[in-house]
């Protein structure tokens, strides 16, 4: 079979995307469109190989799961390295069940022009065939997330941005109706947010309050689960969500709230207060 160094880099390149869309579904992670371009560029160069001769398993295979990490690192990066090797692994078994429906379907079906090489995918097919055989493995995929995904009631995200002494991060939030959080002397509602997160927005040893007055350091109680305690908080000189400007304090936690599918929490008083309207159950984060 002939095979065409452009057509091997845009066939890769589209199915990359797809693979890395699933693994976004199925983990629930941020990805902009310009991060998932890049990536699948990187993919779609990788697809280069399969014009090198043949490699053998013990090759390949640790090959394959460097090539995930590295897709996963351009789409998702900065995350914690647990959670981009859990998307990688993802990522791999995704295209190991792609590949496994592609040999099925050349096998039993009158199609021909598939080529497996090197971990990369060549089609020599018409348009409408890919596209055909494209959306039957997103289905395939999509199938997979729904049947063993843990069920959850319905879920709101939302992309926070907040300002403070000139610095600004903006982090990916879930909305939580269970969130009731407020600032003891004004009662203007608190969201809690990662320290890891915020960055370098927080002084050192924030928290403390020898390194805090009262005018800019609030301690906020909490109640989870018949444990009682407080939370440093700081009131951001601009805060909005989703493009919305709120009022809020952010309560600072040192806590993981999640494996990296948001690092913020936000009450539903925060939403009415500003008027927000719009967001999706189970929507991803911008």
């Amino acid at each position: 079979m002939t095979v065409y160094a452009d057509l091997l880099f845009i066939v890769n390149l589209y199915i990359d995307a797809l693979l890395l869309s699933a693994v976004r579904r199925f983990l629930r992670l941020p990805l902009t469109g310009k991060r998932l371009l890049l990536a699948s560029v990187l993919g779609g160069v990788f697809g280069l190989s399969a014009l090198l001769p043949a490699l053998p398993g013990v090759v390949l295979f640790p090959l394959a799961l460097l090539e995930s990490l590295a897709l996963c690192a351009a789409a998702f990066a900065p995350k914690p390295m647990t959670q981009l090797l859990k998307a990688a692994f993802l990522l791999f078994l995704f295209g190991a069940a792609l590949s496994g429906l592609l040999t099925a379907a050349a096998y039993f079906l009158p199609i021909h022009g598939i080529l497996l090489a090197n971990g990369a995918v060549y089609f020599n097919i018409s348009a409408l065939t890919l596209i055909l055989l494209t959306c039957v493995s997103y289905g395939v995929l999509y199938g997979f997330d729904r049947l063993f995904r843990k069920k959850e009631p319905d879920i709101f995200f939302a992309k926070l941005t907040i300002t403070r002494q000139g610095k600004t991060v903006t982090l990916p939030a879930k909305i939580d109706t269970g969130l009731t959080l407020t600032e003891p002397f004004s009662g203007t509602p608190a969201i809690v947010a990662d320290r890891r997160a915020l960055g370098d927005i927080l002084p050192p040893n924030f928290g403390m309050q020898s390194t805090e007055n009262a005018v800019s350091m609030r301690l906020i109680p909490f109640s989870s689960l018949g444990a009682d305690g407080v939370l440093p908080a700081f009131r951001p000189d601009a805060a909005s969500l989703s493009g919305i400007s709120i009022e809020c304090w952010v309560a600072v936690t040192d806590r993981t709230l999640s494996a990296g599918s948001f690092q913020a929490l936000v009450g539903a008083a925060v939403c009415d207060a500003a008027q927000i309207q719009g967001l999706k159950p189970g929507k991803d984060i911008p």
